[in-house]
């Protein structure tokens, strides 16, 4: 019977399923993918290890079923930036969307920006993760490598190298990197110039649904798969969550609580703030369909900064701990740890824990935590709102969805019940939801998208008017400290 094989690269984990053409899952493996860290705020992937362990993970998924993988199917994290030569052989490092060193050069890029000009024309917001901040990183600290560099490619774009030979992109990546217009589908020379590059220093982009060619023989003897296996070029991690999760209907909304976070909902367009905070940005997604919302870099990240920093407590335990505090803690959890994608303070922000006292326990760290994220989250919902695309019911996905707790405080903070389906790994499911669409196995991608149980999370009623008030607070220290959020990034600079 013929199979699809999707493969997702994320900032943490790579994962790889097997679906057949009605879309039933039959095998899944996950890997954990090795981020290199220190303390000059570099987050960066291997590109080697990052092939390797593909492999592997892909190796592993298709088992003895190598005959029967007719379509691969990709999707990939968003943000990244890797210079490659002209053999396509990297220069340094995949900066991720964790990577905080743009910091530094971001307002050198801002002060020759015309911000309002760039937002309407890409959709994305004055934020240092963009790679355009990252290519002005590397124009200005690592000029040798960005005048060696032939291409500038994403994970995703890199992986398809190896794949086919060739440098290629679909849109859904693309209009993440703050270099495509939204309303062109093309790469943009105006705000290329702004870093002395063209277009021809970028993928070549073609549509997620796109059926790209077959496997080169290297590539295919690699993985163990036939030669003329047919590689599909897929959307985002985000956007394969969405339609995992079967956010692809009107008025459903999709949020992922992953390492990152996001809320977005499907519209027929682009669509922009109605407000000059330029709160919302807006990425393609697929079959002439638009992914507007938000994301936030810290999330389940900051569980994992709270398990290896500071509390040595496995998952489970630290939902434990958080669980039996009973009520919100009413503490304020800032949860910018590795700045924020928030217009104003993005390339400011910084962790802090505000109203801390002896009487804190570790449980009230852990859901301060998650109640932080909730309302980090709660400011895309607001923008969401008040453009006109209220969700009517949000749909949930990643690893965050384990957390019962979490699922009631969101509901909680956000006022709206939250539905997790019990679907094993939706960012897999999603491309096979595009696969299954692109090789004619279903009409679109409604129709493509199988019935699923969900459970659902109500809000709960005692904590709903504590988390309005807390969400006011949360916001007035948010503008109270961008001042000194300021006058601290001043001081490292100095340093």
């Amino acid at each position: 019977m013929a199979q699809i094989l999707a493969v997702d690269i994320g900032t943490t984990h790579l994962k790889a399923g097997r679906f057949g053409w009605d879309g039933q899952l039959y095998q899944v493996v996950v890997r954990e993918l090795p981020l290199i860290r220190d303390e000059t705020g570099r987050a960066e992937h291997d590109p080697e290890i990052l092939w390797d362990q593909w492999v592997e993970v892909v190796r592993e998924a298709v088992g003895e079923a190598s005959d029967e993988i007719r379509w691969l199917v990709l999707s990939g994290y968003q943000l990244g930036l890797m210079p490659v030569d002209a053999a396509g052989r990297p220069l340094m490092g995949m900066m991720t969307l964790l990577d905080t060193r743009p910091q530094e050069t971001f307002p050198g890029l801002l002060a020759r920006m015309d911000i309002g000009r760039i937002y309407q024309r890409t959709g994305c917001p004055p934020l240092f993760q963009y790679p355009l901040a990252k290519l002005e990183w590397l124009r200005v600290r690592r000029p040798e490598i960005f005048h060696q560099a032939r291409w500038f490619v994403g994970a995703k774009d890199y992986i398809l190298f190896h794949l086919l030979g060739r440098f290629l992109t679909e849109p859904s990546l693309a209009t993440a990197t703050q270099l495509m217009n939204v309303h062109t589908l093309r790469w943009d020379p105006e705000i290329l110039s702004l870093v002395g590059l063209t277009e021809d220093c970028l993928p070549e982009v073609v549509p997620p649904e796109t059926r790209i060619g077959p496997l080169r023989p290297e590539a295919a003897r690699a993985l163990g798969l036939r030669p003329d296996v047919e590689v599909i070029a897929g959307v985002y991690d985000g956007g394969a969550v969405g339609l995992g999760l079967g956010a692809a209907a009107s008025g459903v909304g999709a949020m992922n609580l992953g390492t990152t976070a996001m809320i977005r909902l499907v519209a027929d367009r682009p669509i922009l703030d109605r407000f000059p905070q330029m709160r919302l940005q807006t990425y393609y997604l697929a079959g002439g369909r638009w992914f507007p919302g938000g994301a936030i870099n810290n999330a389940g990240g900051v569980l994992r900064w709270l398990r290896e920093a500071l509390l040595g407590l496995e998952y489970a335990e630290q939902d434990a701990r958080a669980e039996a505090v009973g009520r919100p803690t009413e503490l304020l959890f800032l949860p910018f740890l590795t700045g924020e994608r928030y217009p104003g303070i993005s390339h400011l922000a910084s962790g802090v824990i505000f109203g801390l006292r002896t009487y804190h326990s570790q449980g009230h760290l852990i859901r301060a935590a998650m109640e932080g994220v909730a309302f980090a989250l709660r400011l895309i919902l607001e923008a969401l709102r008040a453009s006109g695309l209220p969700p009517f019911r949000l749909r949930a996905g990643g690893g965050g969805t384990r957390s019962a707790l979490w699922m009631r405080i969101l509901a909680s903070v956000l006022q709206i019940p939250v539905e997790v389906p019990e679907v094993l790994e939706p960012a897999l499911a999603g491309s096979a939801v595009l696969a299954r669409v692109a090789i004619g196995a279903a009409p679109d991608l409604l129709s493509a998208v199988r019935e699923m149980p969900v459970r659902i999370y109500e809000p709960v009623a005692d904590w709903v008017p504590i988390y309005e008030r807390q969400f006011e607070r949360f916001q007035a220290l948010m503008e109270d400290l961008e001042a000194a959020f300021r006058r601290h990034q001043e001081a490292l600079d100095l340093r």
